[in-house]
């Protein structure tokens, strides 16, 4: 028998698969995705894993009602910053290394410590690597996945965000990058 936490977990590992495969939906074509080619495009995706068409339409569903994709004029499917905190690792891998260094520094008070810990949280699944107590660096430009985090968290007033070229920490902050490309393979 599945316990409800068990069927959390599923549900929840079945809406990040869902959004896994819109995002590549999304970035191996160069089309709007509609919500009536959704369920197909789904349907395609889940077939392997047992999933029948019913449950993949109440997943559409689901992923509407709980604000992960919003229905667009035309038809159009888009995925809110909801979806993209979801699966932030997943567009974070989309982006090359530009030899550029992000800092992002962030003094978030005790009273809002579920937004600095989802914000901590998010920006590790980022690749951001802690550099000192609230100082992360990563050598990514992920200017608009940071700006989305901020916004869904609510801190902008809290986090500052620098693109660096040099500093006088160069040798410490290389040394954390190349230990974050080691543990990636």
């Amino acid at each position: 028998m599945v316990t409800p936490r068990q069927s959390q977990r599923i549900l929840s590992g079945i809406i990040e698969d869902s959004l896994g495969f819109i995002v590549d939906y999304f970035t191996s074509r160069n089309k709007i995705l509609r919500n009536s080619e959704l369920n197909d495009y789904l349907s395609d995706c889940f077939t392997d894993k047992g999933i029948s068409r019913r449950r993949i339409s109440r997943i559409n569903y689901d992923l509407k009602r709980s604000h992960y994709i919003k229905i667009g004029e035309g038809d159009s499917v888009k995925l809110t910053n909801k979806a993209k905190i979801r699966i932030i690792e997943k567009f974070a891998s989309l982006y090359p290394n530009d030899g550029k260094r992000r800092l992002i520094s962030f003094d978030i008070p005790e009273v809002k410590r579920r937004e600095r810990n989802g914000f901590r949280r998010t920006i590790k699944q980022m690749g951001f690597k802690q550099i000192q107590k609230s100082l992360w660096v990563c050598d990514k430009n992920l200017s608009d996945l940071v700006e989305i985090a901020i916004k869904e968290f609510k801190v902008s007033e809290y986090v500052a965000y620098f693109v660096i070229e040099r500093s006088n920490i160069d040798k410490h902050i290389n040394k954390i990058l190349k230990n974050k490309r080691v543990h990636q393979r």
